[in-house]
């Protein structure tokens, strides 16, 4: 069953049972259906040409992305992050080195 068959399906049973749709679910069938008609678009269509802008706004999230991925780092408990040979010093004094 398709995306649209669903919708329909849900459009359905909606007005046969006279039912209120709350608002959160209004809104999810609302973004469901504009997916869908971006995906027929791009589908007919094929892809669209990026425009500057949208390239841009890209480019800042992404980079805004990869500074908190930096800020979020746990060296203490990131082994990647470590030299796993070495021994912290607490653990050589408890084995007296």
């Amino acid at each position: 069953m398709t995306e649209s068959q669903r919708l329909e399906n849900i459009r359905r049973i909606a007005e046969n049972n006279n039912a209120e749709v709350s608002p959160s679910l209004q809104n999810f069938i609302e973004e469901l259906k504009v997916e869908k008609l971006a995906e027929d678009l791009v589908l007919e269509y094929g892809l669209l040409n990026a425009k500057k802008e949208d390239v841009q706004d890209e480019v800042q999230e992404l980079a805004s992305f990869d500074d908190k991925a930096e800020e979020d780092d746990d060296f203490d408990n990131d082994e990647n992050l470590h030299d796993m040979k070495s021994v912290s010093p607490s653990m050589r004094e408890i084995f007296g080195e």
